[in-house]
């Protein structure tokens, strides 16, 4: 009877140690460059990192579909972003978090509420490269897949703060242009600095 109890309580254990490790990314964070575009970051509490990893591929991030709960929302048709840097030993819990939006590091952040502990130790982040996403409500997933960047299901989060894009706007990458585009550019400077110069001259 005794081992029954027992193999039954570290089943039990067992199981909660498996959902806690499907939910290492714990929050959103949010910074406006200033120019049009943000980098969003992801808190998680896997510990000190040494690349930006991307078991999921990055973040995606799309329009929530209030008709349908958060387990069936349509992610594969959200936007991804790739981690491309990271952060360690920054911010962690709700106070610190908090004290980085004050300091402006940060203009904002959301807690995934299911995977959130509130730790000061919870303090390293993954960021993404310059994007285009305004201020409003969105919803946000890096996937199940082990094994740093994981989340449990999507979570809808309201970014405030953002004055450089539209609100509502995204999400949507930056465009740079292929090198051949920006030399037609400068061609089309030159011809017109010289037309210039000629009806001056």
């Amino acid at each position: 009877m005794k081992l029954k109890v027992f193999l039954a309580g570290l089943i039990i254990a067992t199981c909660s140690l498996t959902n806690v490790a499907n939910a290492h990314l714990i929050a959103f964070g949010w910074d406006d460059l200033d120019n049009g575009t943000i980098e969003m970051y992801g808190q998680h509490w896997h510990g000190d990192q040494s690349s930006a990893f991307s078991d999921n591929g990055g973040v995606r991030i799309g329009l929530w579909d209030n008709a349908l709960s958060a387990s069936n929302q349509n992610t594969a048709s959200w936007q991804l972003f790739q981690w491309t840097s990271f952060i360690n030993n920054m911010g962690g819990n709700t106070a610190q978090n908090d004290a980085l939006v004050s300091a402006g590091t940060l203009d904002g952040y959301a807690i995934d509420a299911g995977s959130w502990n509130n730790s000061s130790s919870d303090n390293d982040w993954f960021k993404t490269n310059p994007l285009v996403l305004g201020n409003g409500s969105w919803g946000l997933f890096t996937g199940t897949a082990c094994c740093v960047d994981t989340m449990t299901t999507p979570i809808q989060i309201t970014l405030m703060g953002i004055s450089s894009v539209q609100s509502g706007t995204g999400p949507g990458s930056v465009s740079v242009p292929e090198p051949s585009t920006l030399a037609i550019f400068a061609l089309g400077m030159i011809g017109l600095a010289s037309r210039r110069f000629k009806k001056q001259s």
